[in-house]
């Protein structure tokens, strides 16, 4: 029972803070949404690293002519695959500088596997459907907390310090902000504009447009 308790006070840190409160993602009409769906809130320290052990697989499937989860988080050396759940093919591909790849045309049931390498925000396209696009953040982080289903972000055990918050939506894009973080739980309130588009468009991995099609709802 001693060498148990002692373990698990060696497990946590001796001084830990914590950072919490709550998210707010405003509309263009100034309504608040109802939901934090697709935003990401990522915790770094300033002026060291932090360890980031490789995560497990990361699957992001195709399912419906959508990639799911739109927003995924994983870390350098990672492995990701792309499950295609649809009947059709699909053609996932990232012209990201410095972690750009292409998994060619695949068939229904098979999942290409990609290894995720720099730090950064990867977007995420499907060659054959247009509409289709996904965000992957790597980083070099443990403290990543997905927002969906949720009122605002919590973090726990921080080693106090100064960090960066960087809190992201695909509608906001990323807002970067500098916090401490002492032997108790810091209180923040963080209000993120939606301005930008909900579908970037882009051209497919060759550069190229996407050639037209004459009923995308059902190609």
């Amino acid at each position: 029972m001693a060498n148990g308790f002692i373990a698990l006070l060696l497990s946590a840190p001796l001084l830990a803070g914590g950072l919490q409160g709550p998210v707010k993602v405003v509309d263009r009409d100034g309504k608040i949404r109802d939901s934090l769906k697709d935003a990401i809130a990522i915790l770094e320290p300033v002026g060291h690293r932090a360890e980031a052990p490789k995560r497990p697989m990361l699957r992001i499937r195709t399912t419906g002519k959508r990639f799911l989860p739109r927003v995924a988080w994983t870390t350098p050396g990672s492995p990701v695959s792309f499950p295609n759940q649809d009947h059709i093919l699909h053609n996932v591909f990232s012209v990201t500088p410095g972690d750009a790849f292409d998994t060619g045309h695949y068939e229904p049931g098979d999942a290409p596997r990609w290894t995720a390498m720099n730090t950064g925000l990867v977007k995420l396209y499907c060659n054959v459907h247009r509409k289709m696009n996904a965000f992957l953040w790597i980083v070099d982080t443990p403290w990543v907390d997905q927002l969906d289903g949720k009122s605002g972000l919590a973090f726990r055990d921080l080693p106090p310090g100064h960090y960066k918050l960087r809190l992201w939506h695909p509608e906001v894009g990323e807002k970067d902000f500098e916090v401490s973080i002492g032997e108790s739980t810091t209180m923040g309130d963080w209000t993120l504009q939606a301005a930008l588009p909900d579908f970037e468009p882009h051209k497919n991995k060759f550069g190229k447009d996407y050639p037209p099609v004459k009923d995308e709802g059902n190609y």
